[in-house]
């Protein structure tokens, strides 16, 4: 039994429903199917789909524009409780209206062309379904439809550039297991964070200190290093950027004070900004404070272009950039495992390309173009190291794979991604949400197929039909029968149904494949484990049975036989004293040669 096999059902939290929630949740209310439509229509939508979970993409139509599109039920909901249409349609047009209206005679007013929009949309993984104003001005919506995921929306030109969020590929960890994620579990005591020498161990309770993470939002108290000023606020904002109160407030002062001297302060009387200076205009009727860009020359020879105050206060930019550069080649002579840049990034690194340029010498955040190279489809293209970490953040932009993908994380399970799957291996997260449940092939047997989550996989699990733990021998042995006697028995195998009322997935014992679209499971129910189960036997016996299979129960004595009448259910009795595997196997196979098709 699993722990949310015998769960409490979820009510309608709609008061005075006494209906069965549509969906399970702990914390947060769930509604009937009834009371979720009545939401949608207080946001002005009317569903064309089921209700799958709050979370789920609805198709929708809105009941002002008729512009159908998809929606979450958490996305009306926060609609709902600032009184505003989920309808984006609806929304951007209006949107639209009143940014030209106080623009005024500013306002952009070119008609925007259709084929330019349908462009516009394709580049970016779309198709474009049409304009949803007349004429079609920026800002105003259009209709399209994700090619990846089918999602429609109503999305302005300069959203649509960023493609849908089906396409968004987080950065992965260096080690994100679910085992790696308990054992390193960070202590902000046990981190070299700056805010480590901001605890206040006087005011904060050593309870505290023991267990607080970097993460945590609970409120401490916190001392300056500096002024010893002692002030309250979040752990996770101190361990992000701690900032004393008093100091940003001297500061500022400081600031202040230093600005307004400099907007009468010629730039002839600052020395460091005079030997620097390399522009046409006299430095003497130039105030520090002058936003203009100006021409300056620093001591090794760089000619950059900016405001006087700016120069002064950063220096040159480009040997800041050039110090960063060697500081970071130092620490890599130091330590090899100071890397920035990401390593399946630079694996790619054009080979020739790329000049005397060195891989090394660039940081993630690198703004420069530069050529890169997949060896296993062999297409080459040009981009920066931040354009390649951005949103889709792809591993190769034609073949539209990504980059921390499970076939670069887990290789293993990536040999065993069936091809007939929708998309590759290379093509999706370790922990990413798919529309379809995966097949795979199990790498021992290439006659063990099944279907399993990526998050199950990620997280330990391998081919139900060979895995032998969690099966006693009684069970292998009446496996082995089955085989014996039906050639092709699987076990463990998952099996999937819409017409399941009591769960999604079943595991079921024994499972073969009788041909001619027909399936038996067979069933072996030990008196020990089930002696307090037979509703949830009942329960996945019914299951099967309205999946179209046919099920065979083998009860150990003294179970009761299941309160069952079916045509295609056996039920029998077994003896785990003396257990008869072959002659149970040979009784179950007369039973399926006269039983109903």
């Amino acid at each position: 039994m699993t722990r949310g096999e015998m769960a409490e059902p979820t009510r309608c939290a709609e008061p005075g429903c006494a209906r069965l929630a549509a969906f399970r949740t702990r914390t947060k209310p769930a509604w009937c199917d009834e009371h979720i439509t009545g939401i949608l229509q207080a946001g002005g939508l009317r569903p064309l789909e089921p209700f799958v979970g709050p979370s789920a993409w609805r198709l929708t139509e809105c009941v002002t524009c008729g512009v159908r599109a998809h929606y979450r039920l958490v996305y009306t909901l926060e609609k709902n409780t600032v009184a505003e249409p989920t309808c984006r349609a609806c929304y951007w047009r209006r949107w639209a209206e009143r940014t030209r209206a106080l623009q005024g005679i500013h306002a952009a007013t070119e008609v925007v062309p259709e084929e330019k929009a349908r462009q516009h949309a394709e580049e970016h993984g779309y198709d474009y379904l049409g304009p949803l104003t007349s004429p079609s001005l920026p800002e105003d919506p259009h209709h399209v439809r994700c090619r990846y995921c089918g999602r429609l929306s109503a999305e302005r030109l300069g959203d649509i550039g960023w493609g849908c969020q089906c396409q968004v590929n987080p950065r992965r960890p260096q080690d994100a297991s679910t085992e790696a994620r308990r054992s390193k579990k960070t202590l902000l005591k046990d981190s070299d964070l700056a805010a480590v020498d901001w605890w206040d161990r006087e005011r904060n309770s050593s309870e505290a200190w023991a267990t607080v993470t970097p993460r945590a939002t609970r409120r401490a108290w916190w001392a300056c290093p500096e002024c010893d000023e002692r002030f309250e606020a979040r752990v996770v904002d101190v361990s992000s950027w701690p900032r004393c109160p008093r100091c940003d407030e001297r500061e500022r002062a400081e600031w202040q004070a230093a600005n307004d001297r400099y907007q009468d302060t010629p730039v002839a009387s600052v020395p460091e900004l005079a030997a620097a200076w390399d522009d046409e205009a006299d430095a003497s009727q130039v105030m520090v404070s002058d936003a203009e860009l100006r021409r300056f020359t620093c001591p090794r020879g760089h000619h950059p272009r900016l405001s006087p105050l700016r120069y002064l206060q950063s220096g040159c930019p480009h040997c800041r950039g050039q110090q960063t550069t060697d500081e970071r080649l130092a620490a890599l002579e130091v330590d090899p495992e100071a890397f920035e840049l990401n390593r399946e990034v630079a694996a790619q690194w054009h080979p020739t390309k790329n000049g005397s340029l060195d891989v090394r010498r660039l940081s993630p955040t690198s703004r420069r173009t530069v050529w890169w190279l997949d060896a296993s489809c062999g297409h080459e293209w040009q981009a920066s190291p931040t354009e390649r970490e951005k949103r889709q953040r792809l591993r190769c932009p034609i073949c539209r794979t990504i980059l921390d993908s499970l076939a670069y994380h887990f290789p293993k399970l990536a040999d065993e991604w069936s091809a007939s799957n929708a998309l590759t291996a290379w093509q999706v997260r370790p922990s990413g949400t798919l529309p379809f449940t995966p097949e795979w092939i199990c790498s021992a047997e290439s006659g063990h197929v099944w279907s399993a989550s990526l998050a199950s996989r990620t997280s330990g699990s391998g081919c139900p039909m060979c895995r032998a733990a969690g099966k006693s021998s009684v069970e292998l042995q009446h496996l082995e029968a089955a085989r014996s006697v039906f050639g092709n028995a699987a076990s463990g195998q998952p099996m999937r149904s819409s017409t399941f009322a009591s769960r999604k997935v079943w595991h079921p014992d024994i499972t073969v494949d009788l041909g001619r679209g027909r399936t038996l499971v067979i069933e072996y129910d030990g008196a020990y484990w089930h002696g307090r189960k037979a509703d949830v036997d009942l329960a996945k016996t019914l299951d099967l049975l309205a999946a179209g299979a046919l099920v065979v129960r083998c009860r150990e004595h003294p179970l009761p036989p299941l309160p069952l009448k079916d045509e295609r259910y056996l039920g029998l009795t077994v003896f785990a004293t003396a257990p008869d595997p072959a002659a149970v196997m040979e009784q179950i196979a007369c039973w399926c040669s006269s039983s109903p098709t």
